[in-house]
């Protein structure tokens, strides 16, 4: 007799022990259910979109036309080291992005004389070029009389996307 009520003791031990492990990995599907809900939620801010908390924007590097892609390397072989890549933001030159509009009152030869040798402008007394210098003084650009024409049109249409995109 004795014997049996151990054995049904044991027995009612173990259906308790099942029913708190079968409690307990509920409980732990559950919390697995919650977390991988408010990781799909907020996946967007950890791995690299912008959420609005309407719709998730992919934030994504332009796609560069053959000649901005040219001029990317133009200007990180002779800009980026004073000029801010995001185009809006001074360095220890200024931002880059609509610089065109800012020089469209004189001939485009002007902005590329200015490229190519700013303080020969300067000198010359050119409006512009004695208005960038009053404010940027004396800090002088880093002449770069190698460019050709083409190579300026590259590294402005690069300029020119990469302000577009952002």
């Amino acid at each position: 007799m004795k014997k049996q009520i151990e054995e049904e003791s044991q027995e009612n031990l173990n259906a308790e022990m099942l029913a708190a492990i079968s409690k307990l990995t509920r409980a732990g599907f559950l919390l697995m259910i919650v977390l991988i809900l408010l990781l799909w939620q907020n996946y967007s801010r950890l791995f690299g979109s912008k959420n609005d908390g309407m719709q998730v924007v992919q934030t994504a590097l332009p796609i560069l036309s053959p000649t901005a892609q040219k001029g990317k390397d133009l200007f990180k072989n002779n800009c980026a080291s004073c000029h801010n890549r995001d185009m809006q933001s001074n360095l220890t030159g200024p931002a880059l992005g609509g610089v065109q509009e800012r020089w469209a009152a004189y001939p485009r030869t002007d902005l590329y004389q200015w490229i190519r040798n700013s303080q020969a402008l300067i000198d010359a007394g050119h409006p512009r070029a004695q208005e960038l210098w009053n404010k940027w003084k004396p800090v002088i650009m880093t002449p770069s009389s190698s460019l050709k024409d083409e190579d300026i049109d590259a590294i402005l249409t690069y300029v020119e996307e990469q302000y577009a995109a952002r």
